[in-house]
């Protein structure tokens, strides 16, 4: 199941027109919030999406606060287009996955919430890595 969300990019000034497509796993729902998108299972969320105008930040943007609280990196990803870091809290063992999907026109931030289990959060860095632009067709 995929989600389109149909919005004007946080940078009026940028040409990115068109929607975000969403690759959501089964029995997962987004819901538009002021922010940007809230994605997880039915009833709760464990993924916000907020869309920018701007670069997609370096490994080290991501890491470099992660690395001054108390938690543990788990896995780091970069490439051209994604940036993706899963940490463990320290204390508590709970999971958390921090990333950026670059799609032309926006940069789309990827951030778990307090609370969601390992397997939402591996689901939502998934959800993050798939994001594209979905351009709506001239009939």
């Amino acid at each position: 199941m995929a989600f389109a969300l149909w919005a004007c990019p946080a940078d009026p000034a940028s040409d990115a027109k068109g929607g975000l497509r969403v690759p959501l796993p089964d029995g997962w729902k987004a819901s538009s919030s002021p922010g940007g998108l809230q994605v997880g299972p039915a009833g709760r969320v464990v993924l916000q999406l907020e869309s920018l105008a701007s670069p997609l930040p370096a490994l080290e943007q991501l890491t470099g606060p992660l690395e001054h609280e108390k938690v543990i990196i788990i896995s780091k990803e970069s490439n051209d287009s994604f940036v993706g870091v899963k940490y463990r809290f320290a204390e508590s063992l709970d999971e958390g996955f921090l990333g950026a999907q670059r799609t032309p026109g926006r940069t789309v931030w990827c951030a778990t919430t307090k609370g969601a289990k390992a397997d939402e959060v591996d689901a939502a860095s998934k959800v993050c890595r798939g994001l594209s632009e979905d351009r709506p067709t001239k009939d």
